[in-house]
């Protein structure tokens, strides 16, 4: 009889609780291709639950050259992201890769809020149309959420510093507690964060007041679901390949239960009214022109770099020229044409070249700071190749053990050579050589384009300058 009672009891309680739906999403990077399978899901999570909540944790725009090109970069994501009835996004280091007045833009251009609480407008009388948090009532439910980027040792965001002037940033974990009051406000409390896994991690140990963090910045994939501290953390790997349902039980304003999900969007068919609008901004015969052909399929980052650094090479007939991992943005490429295309797809930044006098030792102390900026790992060469040792942490720095021009000369310390690399790394590596350099107002990718077009066909399947070994 007690069991049957009890029975009653949480069946009745069931049935006053009250379901709130959220879905996260992260790093879409602007793959719209992938947007009419997540439109189709969409509509049938609506029918489902029809006040859901769609949020992004950053990093919307960069990675398609569709959408990063043009007089208004990353805009075209921004008006299909209200086509999708995205309700929230943070920001991540991404949207400011085209200045803070361009972002602004985008924002204002945006139907639903960005938040994000540790940036400001430099100037408080231009203030930036972000807040740093948001509430929204659903079927009578208070849902707060709390908007975090991350920054890096320069205290700015992984984007180039001159993009971010005007801009005040404060470290994420300095700020959040400054929000602890909003557990008081709100019966369900998320932080939405472009922090990585890692750092969200730690932020779940520092806040213990929010139900869940919707993260993003590491790709992470958190397929089963993750509590840290009593708080989920969720991450959907990127470019919108899967997505996350947050589901809350919400009684009398106390969360009693809550779940998270990872829901793989690739099999999905795609909603054919969101296929006309991407067609529509695919429609661009420059972009689909082909330069050349590609022997057998480039499978390794490196030897994708090591490409990109031939071309910035060539582009300004330096000695050597050096390109970072995380300027690299495919892991591979396949056999067959490359296009217009692929070369923004490889470098979507804008960064220009510039030409450096550097002596060997500075050439040398150069290539061991780039990983402790990059965080990707070892940067890519053209015009010579190296050995280098590397400590398991990644923020330490690299040690050469050896280096030599490509015919074999080994890289005189006294010498003094021509580098050719990027002003995001002249920006913030620490090691700097003497020499301001020269800019040139060739980018990266213009310089794949003008490097590929017209050759036959490229082969660098096998392509490695670089032999590091980890500690």
């Amino acid at each position: 009889m007690k069991a049957h009672i009890l029975s009653l009891f949480v069946l009745i309680s069931s049935a006053l609780a009250e379901q709130i739906t959220v879905l996260g999403l992260n790093d879409m990077h602007a793959d719209i291709d992938s947007l009419p399978r997540l439109a189709t899901f969409l509509k049938e999570e609506r029918t489902r639950a029809p006040q859901a909540l769609l949020m992004a944790a950053g990093d919307n725009r960069t990675g398609n050259p569709y959408v990063d090109t043009g007089d208004k970069p990353g805009m075209v994501m921004i008006e299909l992201m209200n086509k999708l009835g995205f309700n929230l996004s943070t920001l991540g280091n991404h949207e400011f890769d085209s200045g803070a007045e361009l972002m602004r833009e985008c924002i204002n251009k945006a139907v639903f809020p960005f938040i994000c609480a540790n940036v400001e407008a430099a100037d408080a009388s231009s203030p930036l149309p972000v807040l740093p948090y948001h509430i929204f009532v659903v079927n009578g439910v208070r849902v707060g959420v709390i908007g975090l980027v991350q920054t890096g040792e320069n205290g700015l965001p992984d984007a180039h510093p001159d993009m971010c002037r005007g801009l005040k940033f404060t470290p994420p974990f300095d700020v959040v507690r400054d929000y602890a009051f909003l557990r008081q406000r709100c019966d369900v409390l998320l932080l939405l964060t472009h922090l990585g896994f890692e750092d969200d991690v730690k932020l779940a140990q520092l806040f213990p007041e929010a139900d869940a963090i919707i993260g993003g910045h590491t790709h992470t994939r958190v397929q089963k679901e993750t509590r840290v501290n009593g708080v989920i953390i969720t991450q959907a790997e990127n470019k919108a390949r899967y997505i996350t349902r947050l589901t809350f039980e919400v009684e009398n304003g106390q969360v009693i239960s809550k779940k998270a999900e990872l829901v793989s969007l690739r099999d999905f068919p795609a909603d054919q009214k969101m296929q006309t609008l991407v067609s529509i901004v695919k429609n661009n015969p420059y972009m689909q022109r082909v330069l050349t052909s590609i022997n057998r399929e480039i499978p390794r980052r490196e030897s994708v770099g090591c490409l990109m650094a031939d071309a910035l090479r060539a582009a300004v007939g330096a000695d050597i020229a050096v390109v970072n991992i995380g300027n690299v943005r495919l892991n591979n490429l396949p056999a067959g044409p490359m296009k217009v295309e692929d070369c923004y797809r490889l470098d979507p930044f804008g960064n220009k070249i510039v030409v450096l006098k550097v002596t060997g030792q500075e050439l040398l102390d150069f290539l061991n700071a780039v990983p402790a900026t990059d965080h990707h790992g070892a940067p890519c060469v053209s015009g010579m190749y190296y050995n280098a040792t590397k400590p398991a942490a990644e923020l330490r720095p690299m040690r050469i053990t050896g280096a030599w021009l490509e015919e074999g000369t080994p890289i005189d310390p006294d010498r003094t050579y021509t580098m050719a690399t990027n002003t995001y790394l002249l920006s913030t590596v620490s090691a700097v050589p003497a020499d301001p350099g020269t800019a040139h107002e060739i980018d990266g990718a213009t310089s794949l384009i003008q490097y590929l077009d017209g050759k036959p066909a490229i082969d660098y399947t096998d392509v490695s300058r670089t032999r590091l070994t980890i500690e």
